[in-house]
């Protein structure tokens, strides 16, 4: 069974390249480019792998991180943040990972499959 990952990503041309290289190696991706799309869709989502843009135009990644955290249905689930504006992971946020962007493909996809193995 494929392994299911969860984009949170507002930037088209980075969403699409993350789909288009987690979906080349037999991930299946599901996008979303706002908060408001993402929380109405997680009850309907149960994914392996949540990746987490910070900036975000209606709200803060570090936030959905603090409230999948908070979730019983989504405390387990790793989660991996990105951000061009920041250079490491923020305190704020108990995330198993944190992508600087612009990113390696080899290093970013490597990551990824590390948290869904």
């Amino acid at each position: 069974m494929k392994k299911q990952v969860v984009v949170l990503e507002d930037n088209p041309n980075i969403r699409e390249l993350i789909e288009y290289i987690l979906e080349d190696n037999e991930i299946d991706v599901v996008s979303f480019d706002t908060v408001t799309a993402f929380l109405n869709a997680l009850t309907e989502i149960s994914p392996d792998l949540f990746i987490l843009d910070i900036m975000l135009p209606d709200g803060s990644g570090i936030d959905i991180c603090q409230r999948l955290r908070s979730n019983s249905e989504t405390r387990q689930t790793p989660i991996v943040m990105i951000s061009a504006h920041f250079s490491r992971m923020p305190t704020d946020c108990d995330a198993e990972d944190f992508i600087e962007k612009p990113f390696d493909i080899d290093n970013f996809v490597a990551r990824v499959e590390r948290q869904i193995a």
